[in-house]
């Protein structure tokens, strides 16, 4: 019998802060907790939500569980009731409300950032003595340019250098915004916590990853009908989708880890999808399961990867961001 997760509850309970976010310093912390943790779900969310949850719940369809990683440590055997799994792996209503609220906040601070650094990046060309035309050439003031037949002294090539960089600058962006921009989950499941990201953020394409070919279709099938067109469920080993992904070179904005529940894997895992991006946020589910997960959890955050973390009773949050305070935050929920 695992006894880790109840005393790992009680333990957080002992630790952690509340949501309102007392004596918490950091201006971006404080600011998640209120307004994104401590906020609520939109009504037609928690609806879908709960109807697939339910749907699930009473199903006596049998299916046969193909496990590529740790699997569920509540059941097991190849053939499983939909209703078992639903009540052992799926998200509760609860957490699968508090993800979406996460998602979308995690992806509408992310943007903002971003645009923060589009404009001070806008504000820096305008002020600078050269400009660029309509095709992204520099044209240099001609006060800067050097007379016929002279050479460039140092100041002048430092400028040009400059004028080149920001050209780069601009062209790697819009490169960047040619990428396939994605929502990644691994592990669907019955695509319960795929429905609460893809009606969260239908703006974004939710590429969901399951190994077990059975539920995978189920999967495909659940979100149809939800009304979830923003999702791609790709059945696959964890790693061959995310070596897939980075051929492609999708870009990963955020990311819920929910499978394979080995710490040396959650480590792979966030490890590799840090790489598929430049600011993200990922989840990682059931952090409290064993001790394993847990210490592995604790000494990724150990190494510096990471900007910041919150830990939840059942989460763990990772933040890769700019001009955020490092702190890892035990958080009541």
């Amino acid at each position: 019998m695992n006894l880790y997760p109840a005393a790992a509850t009680i333990r957080h309970l002992l630790t952690s802060r509340s949501t309102a976010g007392y004596g918490v310093h950091s201006p971006f912390a404080y600011d998640f907790l209120t307004t994104v943790v401590r906020g609520k779900t939109e009504p037609h969310i928690l609806e879908e939500i709960e109807k697939l949850r339910r749907e699930m719940l009473a199903s006596r369809k049998m299916v046969r569980v193909t496990d590529l990683g740790r699997g569920s440590v509540i059941s097991g055997g190849a053939e499983r009731k939909i209703s078992a799994i639903a009540a052992a792996a799926s998200l509760p209503l609860g957490q699968a409300a508090l993800l979406a609220r996460v998602a979308r906040g995690a992806l509408d601070r992310i943007e903002d950032s971003k645009q923060k650094t589009r404009n001070q990046e806008s504000a820096d060309e305008d002020a600078a003595p050269g400009s660029y035309d309509s095709i992204g050439k520099t044209r240099i003031s001609d006060q800067w340019m050097p007379a016929a037949g002279s050479s460039l002294n140092g100041a002048r090539q430092n400028l040009l250098n400059q004028e080149n960089d920001r050209i780069n600058s601009r062209s790697n962006e819009r490169c960047e915004t040619d990428k396939r921009k994605i929502i990644l989950e691994l592990g669907t499941s019955l695509g319960i916590s795929t429905l609460a990201l893809a009606l969260a953020r239908p703006d974004y394409e939710v590429v969901t990853v399951e190994g077990c070919p059975s539920l995978a279709a189920i999967a495909r099938e659940n979100l149809q009908r939800h009304g979830a067109s923003n999702v791609e469920v790709v059945n696959a080993e964890f790693s061959a989708a995310l070596n897939q992904l980075r051929q492609e070179d999708a870009r990963v904005s955020f990311a819920f880890i929910d499978g394979n529940h080995r710490g040396s894997a959650l480590i792979q895992y966030l490890s590799d999808i840090e790489k598929m991006g430049e600011e993200m946020i990922i989840v990682a589910d059931d952090i409290h399961l064993s001790r394993d997960m847990y210490m592995a959890w604790r000494s990724y955050l150990a190494d510096g990867k990471t900007s910041a973390a919150m830990e939840t009773f059942r989460f763990g949050i990772l933040f890769r961001l700019r001009s955020i305070t490092p702190g890892c935050y035990r958080i009541r929920c």
